[in-house]
């Protein structure tokens, strides 16, 4: 697909079929992901693969109160993690948490390239998740998603015009 293309077509996903993802599929994605820019190259991430369907349930039941449930149905979940001391901070933002955006921006549209579903999901209780996949102590649990193939086909979100969010030279500056 051409880059405008997987981009267009990506889509938050919450009903996957049962098919397998093949390994390869999976690889693609994880490398995507690894290859993305992070502050002075700290690549702070560290992916946990989930095809347990115990460990998959579990994890769903940790953000059954924002609803998801359904994510223990898709046949793969990506635990994105990070060790938010690699980056460190700058002016109060914490450099993992834009390090981990990018890095799952890069895993879901190699997703959307290989024809699977994703969902980034950020509403989960986030102790009992690390409890349950094994995260070291300091480390984070940013965010989830499932991958697998699409069981549903939703359409595109309305989007704010180019004009509405974009300015020239100063805040507010049209060109």
């Amino acid at each position: 697909m051409d880059f405008m293309d997987v981009v267009k077509a990506r889509r938050s996903i919450r009903r996957y079929r049962p098919n397998p993802v093949p390994q390869e599929d999976i690889d693609y994605v994880l490398e995507a992901a690894r290859l993305a820019p992070s502050w002075a190259n700290t690549q702070c991430w560290h992916f946990v693969v989930v095809t347990d369907e115990d460990i998959k349930q579990r994890v769903a039941e940790a953000g059954a109160e924002w609803g998801t449930r359904w994510i223990r149905k898709a046949p793969v979940l990506i635990a994105v993690c990070a060790d938010p001391d690699l980056p460190g901070y700058k002016d109060d933002i914490a450099n993992y948490l834009v390090d981990i955006g990018i890095v799952v921006e890069h895993l879901v549209l190699a997703a959307t390239d290989r024809g699977l579903g994703t969902c980034w999901i950020g509403g989960f209780w986030e102790d009992p998740v690390k409890e349950i996949l094994g995260v070291p102590e300091g480390h984070r649990v940013v965010a989830l998603t499932p991958l697998g193939y699409p069981d549903e086909a939703p359409p595109p979100r309305r989007r704010k015009e180019l004009a509405e969010i974009a300015s020239y030279d100063r805040y507010g500056a049209k060109r």
